[in-house]
């Protein structure tokens, strides 16, 4: 039993430096799979819905392209204010450069992970901004209109 012991591990020595020196062979390279769907596989429909996307289509990965077919297929039963105000942030999403994207998903990831409160004080916050910025034309108008010559 010993001696069986024994030819075991000196077998394993002597293979094991020669398995260990072989070389690994790589698996072969796959290419990666284009993401799907494709725009020209997108119904007319989803054209039309996803239009501002366009020229970013093929840079999406599959899983945004996913997100954004449900989307384009949920919004025939939205009511127009929500088709209103999902084209307008489209079009501007499709404005921003692929830094300004990549920063404003980083910080929704980080609202994402504040508590509710701070949450909401947050969106509070950026209401009031948003308002600020509202009234500024017409303050603008006002004072212009006063200043003007006669």
């Amino acid at each position: 039993m010993v001696k069986a012991l024994v030819a075991i591990v000196l077998g394993l020595c002597l293979v094991a430096p020669v398995s260990a020196a072989a070389p690994v062979q790589p698996k072969a390279a796959s290419q990666p799979k284009p993401a799907k769907p494709d725009w020209v596989e997108l119904t007319p429909q989803q054209q039309t819905v996803l239009a501002s996307l366009k020229d970013d289509w093929k840079e999406l990965d599959a899983v945004r392209r996913a997100k954004w077919v449900k989307v384009a297929n949920a919004y025939p039963k939205m009511k127009p204010e929500q088709q209103q105000r999902l084209q307008a942030q489209m079009r501007d999403w499709a404005k921003l450069t692929p830094e300004q994207r990549r920063v404003a998903r980083e910080k929704y990831q980080s609202m994402r992970k504040l508590p509710p409160e701070k949450r909401k004080e947050v969106n509070a916050q950026w209401h009031q901004y948003q308002q600020s910025l509202a009234a500024k034309p017409e303050a603008a108008d006002d004072s212009a209109a006063t200043a003007a010559p006669q």
